[in-house]
């Protein structure tokens, strides 16, 4: 319930930055008391996650050579500038942040990173870093 009102509410405000997702891409709630691999700082998603997994070259999808979806991860800030003004997280909202449906497996997506996927201790990680407001500073 809660997460098809707050996909609601977003799209009723105009979404900055970007389109919200339509209710029905949401993920169900998620569990916010998971334990996470790291501290969930974005310093600590971007070092331990988005970079090693999704931003490194020789041809990682989010490198600056292959830009998939638009998204480089290269710069710790200009990659949490693309995460939130591309409408790909959504501070306070998991479950319909684009981010975290990629990562978790939705099916409207497609599941990312390709080949291994992300533990669950460092799903948790991003997850709570996105409810937690997705602020670049702890």
């Amino acid at each position: 319930m809660r997460v098809g009102l707050l996909c609601l509410v977003w799209a009723s405000l105009g979404c900055p930055g970007g389109e919200a997702p339509a209710p029905s891409t949401c993920l169900e709630p998620l569990d916010p008391q998971c334990t996470p691999l790291y501290e969930p700082t974005y310093e600590q998603v971007f070092r331990q996650t988005l970079m090693p997994k999704c931003g490194v070259g020789n041809g990682s999808c989010h490198d600056p050579s292959g830009a998939n979806g638009g998204l480089v991860v290269s710069e710790a800030e200009a990659t949490h500038e693309a995460l939130l003004e591309g409408g790909r997280v959504l501070p306070g909202d998991p479950e319909c942040s684009l981010l975290i449906r990629v990562v978790e497996g939705h099916p409207s997506v497609s599941s990312m990173p390709p080949g291994t996927p992300l533990s669950t201790e460092e799903r948790c990680a991003l997850i709570q870093w996105v409810a937690s407001g997705a602020a670049s500073q702890p």
